[in-house]
C-alpha cells in the first residue's frame, strides 16, 4: 500500500515473540487472505491514516462521479484471493485524465461460489450505487482503489426531487471545509480503526457544527453539484 497521507496500511505480525519485517508481515498477510477466502471469515485488523478532505481531493489520481453498472467478481489463478471487478459509467470527470464512458476497479473481497472475503473497513461500491470516487490510483493493485478507503467514497441520493450526498455510511454530508478551516473540537482522530467506516475531517455530518454559521443553521445536505464545486475549488487552490 502507499505511504503516510495516502491509504495507509498496517499489518501487525509475530510468531513467537519475534517481530517480522513489513515485508515478511505483507507477505504473511497475503497468504492469510487466501486462507481466509477458503474459510469464508471476514479479514480484519485493518489501520487506516485519517486524512482530511482537501488532502484527499489533492491527492487522489482520478475523481468522478459515476453510477455502478456491473459486478464480475473472479477468484485469481496465482493468488487464489476473491477480487469484485466494478464497472462505472463515467457521469462528469472532476480531476484528472478521463478514463473514457466506463472505468473497471479492482476490490479485494466479494463472494465467488459461495465463498466469500471481506475486508473491515472496506466497502466495495454497491450495484446500481451513485456516487463521487477518489481513485488512490488506476493502474495499482490496491485492497481498495479508493483514497483513504471510506474517507473518498461518497454517495448520492435522490432526495425531494434533489440529488444530495451522502457518505458511505449514508449521513448526510452538510459541508465540506478545507484543514485550515476545520474547528479543533470536531476534527477526526489521525488514526482511524477497521470497520470505522468514518469519513474525511472536514465533511461536515452534523448540522449542530454549522451553529457557528446562523445562515447555514437550517440547509439542506449539499447536492452533487455543490459537493463537486467545492472540490474542484479546492484542487485548484
Amino acid at each position: 500500500m502507499t505511504a503516510a497521507h495516502s491509504t495507509s496500511f498496517r499489518t501487525d505480525c509475530s510468531i513467537s515473540g519475534l517481530a517480522l519485517s513489513p515485508a515478511v508481515a505483507g507477505l504473511l498477510f497475503l497468504s492469510f487472505l487466501s486462507i481466509i477466502s477458503f474459510l469464508s471469515l471476514p479479514v480484519s485488523a485493518t489501520t487506516l491514516v485519517g486524512m482530511a478532505i482537501d488532502e484527499v481531493a489533492a491527492e487522489a489520481e482520478l475523481v468522478f462521479e459515476g453510477e455502478v453498472i456491473e459486478h464480475n467478481v473472479r477468484r485469481e489463478a496465482a493468488s487464489g484471493l476473491i477480487h469484485t471487478y466494478v464497472t462505472f459509467n463515467v457521469l462528469d470527470v472532476i480531476k484528472g485524465a478521463s478514463p473514457g464512458a466506463t472505468l473497471e476497479l479492482r476490490f479485494t473481497g466479494g463472494q465467488f461460489n459461495g465463498q466469500i472475503v471481506e475486508i473491515s473497513g472496506s466497502t466495495i461500491p454497491a450495484a446500481g450505487e451513485h456516487g463521487i470516487y477518489f481513485v488512490e490510483s488506476t493502474s495499482e493493485n490496491l485492497l481498495n482503489p479508493l483514497l483513504g478507503w471510506s474517507q473518498g467514497h461518497y454517495l448520492i441520493v435522490e432526495e425531494d426531487g434533489q440529488q444530495q450526498m451522502r457518505t458511505n455510511s449514508r449521513q448526510p454530508v452538510m459541508e465540506i471545509q478545507s484543514a485550515a478551516n476545520v474547528p479543533m473540537l470536531i476534527r477526526r482522530p489521525q488514526q482511524l480503526k477497521s470497520g470505522s467506516g468514518d469519513t474525511a475531517s472536514g465533511v461536515v455530518t452534523d448540522q449542530s457544527a454549522l451553529s457557528q454559521h446562523p445562515q447555514q443553521s437550517q440547509q439542506q445536505p449539499l447536492s452533487a453539484d455543490e459537493f463537486k464545486a467545492r472540490i474542484r475549488a479546492m484542487i485548484s487552490q
